[in-house]
């Protein structure tokens, strides 16, 4: 066994990406990405013998970088063409994911990117492809960011460490802050806050010092969420330089973070990580002692805000599973992972469903309420201007408001009976008022239903038809794909085998991040902002199964002390083989995807 075994994973990625850009070909100019693949058909020829050296790999990047601004405007031209329909639905579904990814590799920041998409929605204006990439990856510029740094009231040199360009102030208490326009009061309230809070510590711990300063400097972002993450992440790595001078105490970041876009109004008060406030509950009560060095590994890289390194403390949550890169264990967790995926994807796609008929009636009825309210306002000016000059343009905008109030009527009426479509799916999938999905095959019954269905599945499955005909956007999309899967238990068994062959590429470069974050101290990619999702997202779903696991499985004796981590694993990777078999048959009639990864079920068992 090779002990860095990175040149098959890395081959699969080249042609994984000469894929990609062969699909992207159509949309750019001859030649516009011959660079690109010129590079990746190097590596390639060159095989494991050419990338086995670190001079050759570090020489490779280089020439592939070269060429990242040139996929990135082929991504960015695909998107256009298929907004404009202009496209297969793969070649959609395959841009979507690539603009997507650019969004995440490029730091947008979540929860301002859905506001500003959902603000670009409602403005009802319309939206055409080049707009909505400017709403999507807004230009670069700059921000100042504030951060509070503990254990020190003095950095020294920090201007000098810092790129120039970020033109760093370390700002002491007592000492005058200036200098950001119509932020200065929010950067004063995060000194007073750090300031009181340095009281309190000082004070409960009665000999604690109470050194902090501010740290202001500029980055470069897409947007003030996305300047806030980067500026801790650059302050941290500033910090760093001083460790080895600061052997007794600790210098840190509060949590509290400023971002302020200069010459405007636009500020974000930032607390990382964000915290919850309502209830939460385990899993289970019953795992198992031997998963709780996972448990523990999981956290810390779910609290850890270093990506790189937090990616690879995601795979030494699963090592600690005994998941390890030999005896095929890696193929055994990404099978079982497929298994826990087409349930999770069919209790997504549920909640989405729900969602997007709620959003329907909400906005319709809203449209609704203003349509009436401005036809009311209209009908009554013009009955107190009759007879007067102006009485006849009067009546003809209430006129209109009338008819622009009537289409609105119709639009509800319309959303109102798509919910209608809904109830009677509930009637079959026995969803409550909580909206709370019980039995997931019920509502993957209504999908494709069998010719002899029983008539109330056959009234959930007409309604299912009818609500997703009356749907738009992502949730349609996919609705549509999997009526299609769930008809065609062979298509169904692919996409298994397909997701099962992602996560294995995912799990393989997820450990080899582990090695150059842990092994290499590597600490910085292009890619890590990905990673570190992809990282946590497969640790939550390993651990999710898990937990469904052991909250179903026999209490552990003596005698019978119950299957380890990793056994359960396998378990469920044989499952995975002996369901996807089955699906090949050509039936699906016995798929138990409520219990597909439950010790009470095989997966095939369904009455």
């Amino acid at each position: 066994m090779k002990p860095q075994p990175f040149e098959r994973p890395t081959l699969d990625l080249v042609t994984t990406a000469l894929a990609a850009l062969d699909a992207l070909k159509q949309y750019v100019p001859t030649g516009a990405l011959d660079g690109a693949v010129g590079e990746l058909r190097a590596i390639e020829t060159g095989a494991e013998a050419g990338i086995r050296d670190p001079e050759d790999c570090e020489k490779s990047a280089a020439l592939l970088a070269v060429h990242v601004a040139d996929v990135h405007a082929v991504v960015e031209r695909g998107f256009v063409a298929a907004w404009s329909g202009a496209s297969t639905q793969d070649a959609r579904e395959r841009l979507a994911l690539e603009v997507a990814a650019l969004c995440v590799m490029e730091g947008r920041w979540h929860a301002r990117l859905s506001d500003d998409i959902r603000s670009e929605l409602s403005s009802r204006r319309p939206l055409d492809a080049g707009r909505l990439l400017r709403v999507l990856l807004p230009p670069e510029q700059d921000f100042r960011v504030a951060v509070v740094v503990e254990g020190t009231s003095r950095l020294d040199s920090v201007d000098g460490l810092m790129d120039p360009a970020a033109a760093a102030v370390a700002i002491s208490p007592g000492e005058p802050i200036v200098g950001w326009g119509h932020a200065t009061a929010d950067l004063q309230a995060l000194a007073d806050l750090a300031a009181a809070a340095s009281s309190v510590r000082r004070g409960w711990s009665r000999d604690q010092a109470d050194g902090h300063l501010l740290l202001t400097f500029t980055v470069r972002a897409r947007d003030l969420g996305g300047a806030a993450s980067l500026g801790r992440r650059i302050a941290s790595e500033s910090l760093d330089r001083y460790v080895a001078g600061q052997r007794l105490a600790e210098i840190r970041l509060r949590s509290e973070t400023l971002a302020h876009a200069p010459g405007s109004r636009r500020v974000l008060r930032l607390v990382v990580p964000a915290l919850g406030s309502g209830p939460v509950r385990p899993l289970t009560t019953g795992w198992p002692l031997a998963l709780r060095e996972s448990l523990r590994t999981a956290h810390i890289a779910r609290i850890t805000e270093a990506p790189t390194t937090a990616a690879g403390l995601c795979w030494a949550a699963l090592e600690a599973l005994d998941v390890k890169a030999r005896d095929q264990r890696i193929s055994a967790l990404a099978r079982a992972l497929a298994l826990q995926a087409l349930r999770q994807q069919a209790v997504d796609l549920h909640q989405r469903t729900r969602r997007a008929v709620a959003a329907e009636v909400a906005v319709a009825r809203a449209a609704q309420r203003g349509a009436q309210e401005e036809t009311d306002r209209l009908n009554a000016a013009a009955a107190r201007a009759a007879g007067s000059a102006h009485a006849a343009a009067l009546a003809e905008k209430a006129a209109t408001a009338r008819a622009t109030a009537l289409d609105r009527h119709a639009e509800l009426e319309r959303a109102l009976e798509t919910r209608g479509f809904r109830v009677a799916v509930d009637a079959w999938t026995g969803v409550g008022e909580d909206g709370f999905l019980r039995d997931v095959d019920r509502w993957l019954d209504v999908f494709a239903p069998p010719a002899q269905a029983d008539p109330v599945l056959r009234d959930a499955a007409d309604g299912f038809t009818a609500l997703t005909d009356r749907l738009g956007g992502e949730t349609a999309d996919r609705l549509g794909t999997w009526r299609t899967r769930m008809a065609d238990p062979r298509l169904l068994a692919r996409w298994i085998e397909e997701t099962a062959g992602r996560f294995e590429t995912c799990l393989d470069w997820l450990y080899a991040l582990r090695n150059t974050a842990l092994h290499d101290g590597r600490f910085d990619s292009a890619t890590d902002l990905l990673d570190v999702h992809t990282g946590r997202s497969l640790v939550d779903l390993t651990l999710e199964f898990l937990g469904n696991w052991y909250q179903h499985a026999a209490t552990p004796t003596p005698e019978q002390p119950g299957m380890t981590a990793f056994e359960v694993i396998r378990h469920l990777a044989d499952r995975q083989q002996s369901v996807v078999a089955a699906l090949r048959g050509g039936t699906r009639a016995k798929l138990n995807v409520t219990r597909l990864t439950s010790p009470a079920s095989d997966g095939w068992d369904r009455a």
